[in-house]
């Protein structure tokens, strides 16, 4: 359970110097699976978070470190993940709620977002504004390496076109690749994010007003 008033500078902080000191990139790699480990999937959240500060409140230099362990991650199929309830799983069955959404996939920090806001998984649906604020230092945080933004590209349009399962909404689907698309082409953050917003809404006018686009 995460503090009434957690400290995100410190805790934030604690992770970038447990990364830098330790000697390569694998073992930053577990490092970060470590911290996803011992937060659980309810708290993974609060990592998204940390990596939100890094971004915000680091040097150049450290944006790099931890864009630097995600390639290797990305790379070794290790990307710190927290699981969600898949597509479909919240209407299986007549049992109670936390076996309605016992089942899902582990999703890595962006798509994550994404499938929090735009599809049921066992939470309180991300409103677009938090979305917004959280996706946008994500994006600029593994843009720090063109190898890991390459990396992360090609994992989303991966995972949205898996024909296994139900595990995303047509929704959620059309936004990530909307999000690979416009960040593969090199646009700014906050427009890749206004992009994936659209298409997670439907793309439409009305979508567009839901995701607070429009005036």
């Amino acid at each position: 359970m995460l503090k009434p008033q957690p400290d995100w500078l410190a805790a934030a902080q604690a992770l970038v110097d447990g990364l830098d000191a330790l000697p390569d990139a694998q073992g930053r790699t577990a490092l970060m699976e470590t911290v996803c480990a011992g937060l659980g999937d309810a708290l993974y959240p609060a990592f998204v978070n940390l990596l939100c500060h890094i971004e915000r409140q680091g040097e150049p230099a450290v944006q790099a470190l931890v864009a630097d362990a995600l390639v290797q991650a990305l790379r070794s199929g290790r990307l710190p993940s927290g699981r969600l309830a898949a597509w479909g799983t919240a209407l299986q069955g007549g049992g109670d709620a936390g076996a309605a959404f016992g089942h899902g996939r582990s999703l890595g920090p962006v798509e994550y977002l994404c499938a929090w806001h735009a599809q049921p998984s066992g939470r309180e649906p991300l409103p677009a504004n938090a979305f917004d604020a959280a996706l946008q230092p994500l994006l600029r945080l593994v843009g720090a390496s063109a190898d890991a933004r390459a990396l992360y590209c090609a994992k989303l349009r991966a995972d949205a076109q898996d024909p296994l399962g139900g595990s995303w909404s047509r929704s959620a689907r059309q936004g990530v690749l909307a999000l690979a698309d416009a960040w593969e082409a090199g646009a700014p953050a906050d427009d890749v994010a206004a992009s994936c917003l659209a298409a997670l809404n439907g793309g439409s006018s009305l979508g567009r007003l839901r995701a607070g686009l429009l005036g």
